[in-house]
């Protein structure tokens, strides 16, 4: 098996000549769909919940050998269906061919922006960012050099670099790439990108099999700054058995190394499971329910559970994506103590995930105009510690400048006090 697998090599050049006349010419050369783009995940479950995907669609990075397959048979029964899988297709071949595998970036913004779930756009303040990028068949890689402002410290650094190797159902890897598992969109109850990456070391393999469908399992073990533990071990398993029905299943662990020559007992453990059911379809409007539910310290226990609903459906001849979603805890959230006095899952005192809200509530909107043109709109009510903060942030980017500029604003407020604006701007140009 190679980083991309297509039956028809004919008919994926076909349309990807096609879908180079209709989509605009950026595209990651990687051998994952990473979980940086709110826009490009909405198409991929717009495929699955029309039917088109064989593979669970609920882990980022997200190899291109378990949809990738699929791309190139899909059924075109709807124009968002046509044009969500050349949107995807397109991003396939980009990474094939090394496609605008060079780029730089810049970010300003005034403030550091909240945490608005998968495909944030800055984690930073402001910063300048390059990488050069190379995918084959047997490893890839990619080195980035920024300079940047995070937490009030400005530095040069290689965040967002990996290297990869092939091995036919095996991927091995080791970098510090945001990764996304699980099925929400602006809560994450497994593991999110909410803080920076921390960097790893990690496993795959891709595998079908009657009774599981398509499924993978990885495991990575990270080096987390700014945590209470040393290293930070997660394997996850997720597979489609059904062609309505997937899940995932994680077990993560935290733990320290030596100390003073010894090995530190202290550690902490999790486990979440996360599922997907997509709904009868109608006409056009394509929508699925999930959910996700992770453990307190005590495995047996539930801490959080998150529901949501989501569904895809033309405006014209755009499309519009709608996301709501129910975060609430459990009276062990609180009780149960974790061994190292806190919730484990931090990077530099950033929670990875959302496990920490009380209760939470978020609607989101996510429009791509037929110009290619992209607008995310996010509302989200949570309580933490007694402490309600209302978020409301607005994303605008298009082709512009032979590159992509993207336009955000924040709008927060605290226990009803008065509202802080953060206003932000980005470019990005690929060679």
């Amino acid at each position: 098996m190679s980083l991309f697998k297509i039956r028809n090599r004919t008919q994926a050049k076909a349309l990807c000549t096609v879908a180079s006349f209709c989509l605009p010419s950026l595209a990651v050369s990687s051998p994952w769909l990473e979980a940086n783009d709110p826009f490009v995940r909405s198409s991929l479950v717009l495929l699955s919940d029309a039917g088109q995907l064989s593979s669970p669609v609920n882990h980022y990075p997200l190899r291109w050998s378990m949809p990738g397959d699929d791309f190139s048979h899909v059924q075109q029964e709807s124009s968002i269906v046509r044009e969500a899988n050349l949107q995807l297709l397109y991003r396939l071949n980009s990474a094939k061919l090394n496609r605008g595998n060079r780029s730089f970036k810049a970010l300003y913004g005034s403030e550091i922006s909240s945490a608005a779930g998968f495909g944030q756009f800055n984690e930073d303040k402001r910063g300048l960012y390059s990488s050069v990028e190379q995918l084959n068949n047997s490893f890839s890689y990619r080195v980035s050099a920024n300079y940047s402002e995070y937490q009030n410290d400005t530095s040069f650094n290689l965040d967002d670099s990996y290297l990869a190797l092939n091995s036919g159902s095996w991927l091995y890897s080791i970098g510090n790439i945001d990764r996304w598992w699980g099925q929400g969109w602006q809560h994450n109850l497994i593991l999110g990108s909410y803080a920076k990456a921390a960097p790893d070391v990690s496993v795959s393999y891709i595998g079908h099999t009657p009774g599981l469908g398509v499924w993978s399992i990885e495991s990575l073990i990270a080096t987390p700054s700014g945590s209470d533990y040393d290293y930070h071990s997660a394997t996850r398993f997720v597979s489609k058995p059904l062609s309505l029905f997937e899940y995932g299943l994680t077990y993560q662990r935290w733990f320290s190394g030596l100390i003073d020559g010894s090995s530190s007992d202290q550690s902490d453990d999790q486990l979440a499971v996360d599922a997907k059911l997509t709904l009868p379809s109608i006409a056009s409007f394509y929508h699925s329910v999930y959910m996700e539910a992770a453990s307190t310290a005590t495995l047996s226990e539930l801490g959080a559970m998150l529901i949501g609903w989501t569904g895809s459906f033309p405006i014209g001849p755009h499309t519009a994506r709608i996301v709501l979603e129910s975060q609430q805890t459990t009276d062990e959230h609180d009780t149960t103590p974790w061994s190292g006095g806190v919730y484990p899952s931090m990077t530099d005192n950033v929670a990875n995930t959302s496990y920490l809200l009380d209760d939470s509530t978020s609607a989101a909107l996510y429009l791509q105009l037929h110009n290619d043109h992209q607008i995310g709109l996010i509302y989200q009510s949570a309580t933490q510690d007694n402490s309600e903060t209302k978020t409301q942030r607005v994303t605008y980017r298009l082709p512009a400048l032979a590159g992509m500029v993207r336009f955000g604003a924040d709008i927060e407020q605290q226990n009803n006090q008065d509202k802080q604006t953060n206003l932000w701007v980005g470019y990005e140009f690929r060679f």
